[in-house]
């Protein structure tokens, strides 16, 4: 057995006190929503809260998914010859940096 599965098995052991908490609607679906941004269920988010650690939001598929495109997409134009003075080159680069940009501030938020 690896002790990364051994580490998880005795951890959940570990968790054995079960505590009932009260909230709204309004206030339960804005955890929902934030646990499922950080990438954690309700309760590793409720319990990281309460014991002020840091949550690390997981970055949307999505999100990384078209920076990858945008990247491999640069690449393209880059080999074919366009440079900084290209339309499509120059496009292509904003996009890229925008979505750098708009990382950087989500990622400065959560601090």
């Amino acid at each position: 057995m690896s002790e990364r599965a051994s580490r998880r098995g005795s951890e959940k052991r570990q968790k054995t006190v079960i505590k009932t908490l009260r909230f709204t609607p309004e206030e339960i679906e804005e955890i929902e929503q934030e646990a499922e941004q950080a990438g954690q269920s309700v309760s590793a988010f409720i319990r990281n809260a309460a014991m002020n650690r840091k949550v690390i939001p997981a970055i949307d598929e999505r999100f990384l998914t078209e920076l990858l495109r945008l990247g491999r997409l640069q690449k393209h134009h880059f080999v074919e010859g366009k440079r900084v003075g290209d339309k499509e080159y120059s496009t292509v680069l904003v996009a890229i940096t925008e979505l750098a940009s708009t990382l950087r501030k989500q990622l400065m938020n959560d601090d």
